[in-house]
């Protein structure tokens, strides 16, 4: 789906309320017409349902709000690592709705995003025993980490799309990129510390 093209559209559409209700027929329609494409995968789907919801909820509250626009980037950020990760180490449910008194501070977001990215360590170290330690936590971080990268990369074009990625919003966006790789160090650090001091405990 081309996010980009479809933005100016329902932009415009914003201004006029009598269309609301047209609109989000129209973004409903796109969906069913995806979920009867035999060819689309199970990822693109998710995508495309994903990316019509978004443009159907621009009738009803503005996205230049930051809540609604780093709402949006965590549920890009969830994707990406669910569409990462999903294929070797199962699924897993998250609240990925932007639910009403939810707080989507930049720190609050990154711990959220942390919290549900570093869950899945011990599966991927039950899948690659035959590496070490720090092998293990090497190769989790970049999986972890390039799956984040996808999904800021995603919820910027949608934002870039909207002309909202300015100002506080862009601000907010740098902050909560900025402190998801501070927390992602700190947990490859304090895993790796721990680690190096069972050893040292056991061959003590």
């Amino acid at each position: 789906m081309d996010i980009k093209s479809t933005n100016s559209t329902n932009i415009s559409a914003q201004r006029d309320t009598t269309t609301l209700n047209d609109t989000s027929k129209s973004a409903h329609q796109a969906t069913k017409s995806a979920v009867a494409e035999p060819k689309m995968t199970n990822s693109q789907l998710s995508r495309q349902m994903m990316n019509n919801s978004i443009l159907a909820a621009q009738e009803e509250v503005s996205i230049a709000a930051g809540d609604q626009s780093m709402a949006l980037l965590y549920r890009a950020a969830i994707e990406a690592i669910n569409e990462e990760l999903a294929p070797t180490l199962g699924e897993k449910v998250v609240q990925k709705n932007a639910d009403e008194g939810i707080d989507y501070s930049p720190e609050a977001t990154a711990d959220r995003i942390v919290s549900f990215a570093t869950n899945f360590f011990s599966t991927h170290q039950q899948q690659n025993q035959s590496m070490d330690f720090d092998e293990q936590v090497s190769s989790f971080m970049l999986k972890i980490g390039d799956a984040i990268d996808q999904g800021f990369k995603e919820a910027s074009d949608i934002l870039s799309g909207l002309k909202v990625l300015e100002g506080d919003i862009a601000a907010g966006v740098d902050q909560t990129y900025e402190l998801i790789q501070q927390k992602l160090a700190q947990f490859a650090q304090d895993k790796l510390d721990t680690n190096t001091a069972k050893t040292k405990a056991s061959e003590g």
